[in-house]
């Protein structure tokens, strides 16, 4: 299985060469024109467009529409034939034209497509608009489509999504790398990644976009890359709206709206969600510790339950002064809080001692805040075909508090120990974007563009002893701190495009300027940073006979530390664990390559992708043992990191009832280094495999079931156990299309769960965490005056969020 990444970009090589030599140079007439949807009149990117002879329906030239549906093929060919153009999820249209030395050059105005279905408010549906489709520079997945994670949030959909991994406990990772940026509707978040994809129901989410290669454009952190939410937006004229409920067991519940008022000027929003979820589990633990001669032994089992309880308010405006320009002013306001419960039982002892303690551990640990974003952008499209000047001003601002209280109990019912932290302080901060885009002739294309990013926070740290004698908490100087935080990043980028008969490419150079301060104010210590970084981009595309394409990307990133990861002070986390920040750390520069060929025919796809990826000062945590039956975790620059990988999906409509979609994502992982002054070298060969399946069981009815499976996963210290997952839904369409109802199964057999093992020079870790399964959820939609979507590209954000993690 490891030499298949390999032997994939051989053959993909193969191909290319095989393709390239049967295409023809001699381009004496050229047809051009226009793809629309019909129901929106919104341009459509990435439709196919084939000149096809009329005698047998043989190819004879092809291409795909650019980023406002134009196309333009040049063929040697003379005389009759048909012009064929599709796309998924869309009627096909074809037309009769003549080419010759009288007519070399036919133009055939806007195309028109018609969806094969409508989407599933419709009652009269026949089958499913593709849950993914595949674009030039990324993925895109409809959200609609999927319906197992309905009741979810955008974690629970990315479980199904391509390039993505989700683990038991909700953490997201892209192509097996847990350092990504999340944007929401093109904008950065105010939220940290996680929290921001926890915090997004579902049912407010029209598509994720995956974006393993970015372009210059795009802020150049994270290390695997960019998730898109893009949310739900309206474009029938009135007053409409959507409103989602859902409940299910262990306390989970919730909601959320959307209203919609459009006229010819203006566009008004308003929208609001609830959800309170509530996740219990088990948790067991081997900790031994050595020291010369002794071993000490730390066995832990009991119950972990996590909980997570949010709303959120947004509002909007939307300005068309007229056709050329547009104005948005919105905003959003919300709060979080999250909270960990756990009663667990250790037992301690060692070499020489070999009669168990016995303690119970009691430990409650909050999160949250609340948090405010307020953006404007401005749009303003010139005579000409893409060329435009756009604008966006966001400001934000939210507030952090961190409480975690431990106690360790005895047989006797008396506290031993007792450890209180408290962690507060806002942030807040601005983003700023203006971009232009002057297009010249097809073949090219010029933009440019700036932007920033500048954050403040404070953080006052406090921890508290239990004093046995007189049972109360005791504040610990020495471990408190006060720290304040400065960071502002500049960018300025640029790219020129454009495209060359069956051949585009884009290249792009991004200059960034990072200026970040720490202060430790109780103790005048000052960690600072000044520098500069280039990150080169390089798209390429060409379309092959036959409908194949042919894509090839590189880009350089960033991954800067998080600020937790670079305080210097000790923080303890229970009787057992403390954690210290790094503030040496380096920043991650990652250098990644994509080669991918994209094969379609009728409704159904292939796509194969071969992918490098090499990480310069890999970070990681690491553990080491800080005291007896005491462990410290703390963050470090382990070395280099290389991935070499095939990513393999198939979209498939075998029957009009079922659609299915297969992918499967193969790498090889080596991570070298030096840890504690030793050289290292891991290597595994990681792999998982998902199969969606959404099948037709009335005109109305629909069931869902996604099987997925994850291999085993190394890292410098850590090695996770593999694991099998099962989900699955049904959906039933009421009252005339205007109530939707889903019954939804997450983890059908109880067979997900996070299990690894840690190994260092003088301790051995292993944990194993099971949730509570089945998971089971109803959700109700209901819809007012027929709401929709927009489905076509250009639309304006909805303002949903703004600011950023920095």
């Amino acid at each position: 299985m490891k030499k298949l990444s390999i032997l994939t970009i051989i053959y993909i090589t193969t191909v290319v060469l095989a393709f390239a030599q049967q295409t023809a140079t001699n381009k004496a007439f050229v047809v051009t024109g226009k793809v629309l949807d019909n129901a929106t009149g919104q341009p459509m990117e990435y439709a196919t467009v084939t000149l096809l002879a009329t005698s047998d329906s043989s190819m004879i030239d092809g291409t795909t529409t650019s980023l406002d549906g134009t196309f333009s093929i040049q063929t040697g060919r003379a005389g009759e034939m048909f012009l064929k153009v599709g796309f998924i999820g869309y009627e096909r249209s074809y037309r009769k034209i003549t080419l010759g030395e009288d007519n070399p050059r036919v133009d055939m105005g806007p195309i028109r497509l018609k969806p094969s279905v409508e989407t599933f408010e419709e009652v009269n549906i026949v089958a499913n608009r593709h849950t993914m489709e595949y674009r030039i520079d990324k993925k895109v997945v409809h959200v609609s489509e999927q319906y197992s994670a309905i009741s979810g949030n955008a974690t629970d959909v990315l479980e199904n999504v391509p390039s993505v991994q989700v683990d038991i406990e909700g953490n997201v990772s892209l192509r097996g790398n847990s350092n990504f940026t999340v944007l929401i509707d093109d904008r950065p978040t105010v939220l940290d990644a996680n929290e921001a994809l926890q915090q997004i129901p579902a049912g407010m989410i029209k598509d994720i976009e995956i974006i393993t290669n970015p372009s210059a454009k795009y802020d150049p952190e994270g290390t695997a890359g960019i998730i898109n939410i893009i949310t739900k937006k309206n474009y029938i004229s009135g007053l409409n709206g959507v409103m989602h409920l859902n409940a299910g067991l262990d306390d989970k519940y919730g909601g959320d709206m959307l209203l919609n008022y459009r006229q010819e000027k203006f566009n008004v929003f308003i929208g609001a969600d609830y959800n309170k979820r509530n996740h219990p589990g088990t948790v067991v633990e081997r900790n031994r510790t050595y020291s010369g001669d002794t071993t000490f032994f730390l066995d832990s089992e009991g119950d972990y339950t996590r909980r997570r309880e949010s709303y959120s308010a947004r509002a909007g405006v939307e300005w068309f002064p007229n056709d050329k320009s547009s104005f948005s002013l919105s905003g959003r306001y919300g709060s979080r809080q999250y909270q960990g419960l756990s009663n667990t039982e250790f037992r301690e002892w060692n070499t020489f001692k070999p009669n168990e303690d016995v303690y119970t551990s009691d430990e409650n640990w909050e999160r949250g805040g609340n948090f405010y974003s307020v953006s404007t952008d401005f749009i303003h499209k010139f005579s000409g075909r893409e060329h435009k000047l756009d604008a966006q001003l966001m400001f934000y601002q939210r507030d952090g508090k961190e409480e975690s209280l431990n106690t360790l109990i005895n047989e006797s019912g008396e506290i031993t120990n007792g450890q209180r932290s408290t962690e507060s302080g806002p942030s807040k901060g601005m983003h700023y974007r203006l971009n232009y885009n002057r297009p010249f002739s097809d073949a090219l294309k010029l933009e440019a563009g700036a932007q920033g990013r500048l954050r403040e926070s404070q953080e006052d740290n406090r921890v508290y002893y239990y004093n046995t004698a007189n049972e109360t908490y005791e504040l610990q100087e020495k471990f408190s701190n006060d720290v304040q935080y400065s960071r502002s990043i500049h960018a300025l980028y640029g790219l020129v495009r454009g495209e060359l008969n069956k051949f585009g490419y884009q290249l792009g150079l991004r200059g960034e300027y990072t200026y970040r301060l720490i202060e430790l104010l109780d103790k005048g210590d000052e960690f600072n940073i000044n520098r500069w970084d280039y990150f080169p981009t390089a798209h390429a595309s060409y379309q092959l006979p036959r409908e194949y394409q042919l894509m090839a990307s590189y880009s350089r990133r960033i991954d800067r530390p998080r600020g937790w990861y670079l305080e210097p002070f000790i923080t303890w986390s229970d009787a057992y664990n403390v954690r210290q920040g790094n503030p040496d750390l380096q920043p991650e520069y990652i250098d990644s390559y994509e080669l991918g060929l994209q094969k379609t025919f009728n409704d159904n796809s292939v796509s194969i992708e071969a992918y490098y990826r090499k990480t310069k000062n890999r970070i990681e945590r690491i553990r080491s043992v800080y005291a007896e039956n005491i462990l410290l975790q703390t963050y470090e620059n382990v070395g280099t990191d290389y991935a070499l990988g095939t990513e393999v999906m198939l979209n498939l409509l075998p029957v009009k009832w079922w659609e299915t979609n297969l992918t499967g994502n193969f790498y090889d992982y080596r991570v070298e280094g030096r840890l504690n002054d030793v050289e290292f070298d891991k290597r595994s060969f990681t792999w998982s495999l998902r199969w969606n399946n959404i099948l037709n069981i009335t005109k109305s009815t629909r069931l869902q079931l996604n099987p997925a499976y994850h291999s085993p996963e190394v890292e410098a210290q850590e090695q996770e156990e593999g694991y099998f997952v099962m989900h699955a839904a049904i959906r039933q369409v009421l009252l005339e299309d205007r109530l939707n109802t889903t019954l939804q199964l997450r983890d059908v057999f109880s067979t997900a769960k996070r299990e690894s093992e840690i190994i260092g020079e003088d301790f051995y870790n292993y944990r194993l965490y099971e949730h509570k399964a089945p998971i089971v959820m109803l959700n109700l939609t209901w819809t007012i005056n027929n709401y929709k979507d927009r489905q076509g590209p250009g639309n304006m954000d909805d303002g949903i969020d703004g600011g950023g993690e920095m």
